[in-house]
């Protein structure tokens, strides 16, 4: 019977070649994948890539990296899955599923607190990874826009004020300086329709803040932002000349629900829309315990010492002073978290949703 391990060093490269295979060059594409994920798809990280082998080769692997959140000053500790993939010869055996209850059991013992997964296929959604709706898309159409500001191609010498800007943010990955200059390379790797571009932008030959644009050449050619860190009253014109300067026919920038400051008071269409990928609470009480600092800035801490929150086998509750509040399965617990947009609850109102950051960013893995 075959089981899901751990992988060893000695077949790293056999694991990258199968990954390339599955997700690059079956699609006609150059084996980049290494290349674009280089903290997950990493020697370092070794014992996050689970695989399955048989008849003497790796036929399934799954891979997670755990990252580090910042929701508005507490630390939430996350899981990243990314680069699930079977041989096409081997699957529907149930190796990925069978990867993935291995992954979950692996994550909680190193106290993960949540789970990010790239995608939003059956596979997740049945496992309780949820799609939650709490980003705004915001639609920036082509304008010929005059500007007061300068766009500067990237050039590394801007990595400390780069960072600096992206530490201004609420809610965050934490990144290492050698992180975020990885980061900067590795996610922005050509492949397929996609191209980036990468910009800072000045005022009065002063840094002000930075860009990562994403084009999508296909049908139509558009744009998507990755990263964007600049004073919210310069990003509606920035964006509607970029889009003009590259002839994409929009550019798109998602802003969390929660994220009052980066909200755009000019736009050309705006519409609520799902986080990337799927999410889920990997350990309840432990992440409720961390959210408490979180919390308390919202509600008296008297109100706050009277709620509790409690989990039997699949069930989540919530209560205050004992009276409960409601009582969630995971699918529920999630969107209640993370999404909340029809919450009426006074209390729960008040704490969620989190505002949470956009997984697509470069720390995509």
């Amino acid at each position: 019977m075959v089981e899901p391990r751990a992988a060893k060093l000695e077949e790293f490269d056999h694991i990258i070649n199968h990954i390339n295979n599955v997700f690059r060059i079956n699609r006609g594409y150059n084996p980049t994948m290494q290349q674009e994920f280089p903290l997950l798809l990493n020697k370092n990280n070794i014992d996050n890539i689970i695989v399955i082998k048989e008849d003497g080769k790796i036929v399934s692997a799954v891979n997670f990296l755990i990252q580090e959140i910042m929701v508005e000053g507490v630390s939430l500790k996350s899981a990243s899955i990314g680069a699930v993939c079977t041989d096409p010869d081997y699957e529907k055996r149930g190796y990925s599923s069978k990867i993935l209850d291995y992954v979950e059991k692996q994550i909680y013992d190193k106290g993960v607190d949540l789970l990010l997964i790239s995608g939003n296929r059956n596979l997740y959604t049945r496992r309780m990874a949820t799609q939650v709706k709490c980003f705004y898309r915001y639609n920036i159409q082509p304008k010929n826009v005059n500007l007061d500001i300068s766009i500067n191609e990237y050039n590394e010498k801007y990595i400390p004020e780069m960072i600096k800007r992206y530490n201004q943010n609420g809610t965050k990955f934490y990144r290492t300086k050698k992180n975020f200059e990885i980061l900067l390379n590795s996610a922005t790797i050509p492949w397929g329709n996609y191209s980036y571009k990468k910009f800072v932008i000045k005022k009065k030959n002063e840094f002000i803040g930075y860009m990562v644009l994403r084009i999508i050449d296909e049908k139509e050619k558009w744009g998507q932002i990755i990263e964007l860190s600049l004073p919210n009253k310069y990003v509606y014109d920035l964006l509607s000349h970029m889009a003009k300067q590259y002839s994409l026919k929009y550019i798109k920038y998602y802003v969390h629900i929660k994220d009052y400051v980066n909200q755009l008071e000019n736009f050309d269409k705006r519409e609520l829309d799902f986080l990337r990928g799927t999410v889920k609470v990997i350990n309840f009480s432990q992440m409720m315990r961390k959210l408490y600092k979180y919390m308390a800035q919202y509600m008296d801490e008297q109100m706050l010492d009277n709620l509790t929150f409690t989990q039997e086998k699949d069930i989540y509750k919530m209560k205050y002073k004992n009276q409960e509040l409601k009582s969630y399965n995971l699918d529920e617990l999630n969107k209640l978290i993370f999404e909340n947009t029809n919450e009426k609850n006074e209390i729960l109102s008040k704490i969620f949703p989190l505002n949470f950051i956009w997984p697509a960013n470069l720390n995509f893995q």
